[in-house]
């Protein structure tokens, strides 16, 4: 199927090419690579996976493969991939703590990019690759309830309140000392993670984004593993995508609420975040949960505002209307992320109210301002009241993927 390209999706381009990074000669990345956007001239890993999702429709003139292949060129021995990587490929955070686990999205990221062009050659490639980097984020970040810890940053929610509204800071938590991160963030480290609720909160909890997003990682490895005909890697991935999707449905669950929460000191904690609804495309949500749990989607005093979805729910205490970075804009990533995962469970009528919604908004205010945002505020077509220009990066989710795959009418079928 031809798709016209929309002017919105030529001016996509137009940035994301500006937007490039160029490597070193003779180091160890290839270039050119993915920009991200504003100022950020790092390698972030759910960037990388974000922009794919959209970019593996102009393969010929972005380099999709380089910016992919250089998180595998930076991969640790025992399948460490930092979250964050300065423009020279050297780590930012710790990798024993949960700041450095970003969502394990490079495999989603891989099987899109293999949909789009049928490279069984690369996807064979890469494989070791990806099995190596979720064995290591769930042993290092996995508990025995088969739910994970994470962190604020680490889960790429930065300053959304994950944690108890009683919650002092007291507590068994991992910390970080100044000399365990990258000089280039210090600065930034000290004045915004040091000292937060957020940096200490991390193995009193469990959180229900990155269980869900472990979750669909390895069901994304067992289509792998079948397309490759690795029957017993299928069968393994089974079984862990079924441990966590069960742990998720009898721990994170409020039947009450009709909701999937993040836990703390083992109690569920009532905050209604856009990252429960990774668990649509993980595929852990029974039948007779949708109905309840959608519905908080449609609901205008929650998710359903001017501009959807934000990341905390209208009616939570800490919502900001004018965005407040997590605390209510309205992100790409996490809007295209709800948008696959109604398709998953076949609420196309849902999905296109939202994408509608969100392309007129992205639409407006691209008129105003010329240019795509980091986020956009929850309340009215606008850039997010903390948030960088010229993001494509993850912004072109919105011009490209969203208009190609949920407003064409020949992909609503």
């Amino acid at each position: 199927m031809t798709t016209e390209i929309t002017d919105i999706e030529k001016r996509t381009l137009q940035i994301a090419l500006r937007k490039l990074g160029y490597v070193k000669p003779g180091g160890k990345l290839v270039g050119p690579r993915f920009g991200t956007g504003g100022g950020y001239s790092g390698i972030f890993l759910w960037d990388t996976a974000f922009t794919v999702l959209w970019a593996k429709y102009h393969t010929d003139k972005l380099p999709v493969e380089n910016s992919l292949d250089n998180l595998y060129l930076l991969q640790d021995d025992d399948g460490f991939i930092c979250r964050e990587f300065t423009a020279d490929g050297i780590p930012v955070w710790p990798k024993d703590h949960p700041i450095s686990f970003a969502p394990p999205l490079l495999t989603w990221a891989e099987l899109d990019l293999y949909e789009q062009l049928g490279n069984k050659e690369r996807i064979a490639r890469v494989y070791p690759n990806l099995k190596k980097h979720h064995q290591y984020c769930l042993e290092c970040f996995g508990r025995k309830d088969s739910l994970f810890i994470g962190d604020p940053w680490g889960s790429g929610m930065d300053n959304l309140p994950r944690w108890p509204r009683d919650f002092d800071g007291r507590g068994a938590c991992l910390t970080i000392r100044n000399d365990e991160v990258h000089p280039s963030v210090l600065g930034w480290f000290s004045d915004t993670v040091q000292g937060s609720l957020g940096a200490s909160w991390n193995q009193q909890g469990r959180y229900v984004d990155m269980s869900a997003q472990m979750a669909f990682n390895a069901d994304c490895l067992r289509q792998i593993a079948v397309l490759l005909d690795a029957p017993g890697d299928a069968q393994m991935y089974t079984r862990q995508h079924n441990a966590i999707g069960d742990a998720i449905n009898e721990r994170c669950w409020d039947a009450d609420c009709q909701f999937y929460f993040d836990l703390g000191y083992d109690a569920r904690i009532p905050r209604f975040h856009v990252g429960a609804y990774w668990t649509l495309i993980a595929g852990v949500v029974p039948q007779d949960r949708l109905d309840g749990f959608l519905s908080h989607l449609r609901n205008p005093d929650r998710f359903a505002r001017p501009v959807p979805v934000p990341s905390l729910a209208a009616d939570d205490p800490d919502y900001v209307g004018a965005g407040g970075y997590w605390r209510g804009s309205s992100w790409p990533p996490t809007t295209y992320m709800v948008l696959r995962g109604l398709r998953a469970v076949g609420d196309e009528d849902t999905a296109l109210a939202i994408a509608e919604k969100y392309i007129d908004a992205t639409r407006a205010v691209f008129d105003n301002t010329g240019t795509f945002w980091e986020n956009l505020a929850p309340e009215s077509p606008a850039p997010g009241n903390q948030a960088e220009p010229d993001f494509c990066g993850w912004a072109g989710l919105g011009p490209v993927a969203i208009v190609r795959e949920f407003m064409n009418a020949e992909n609503m079928s």
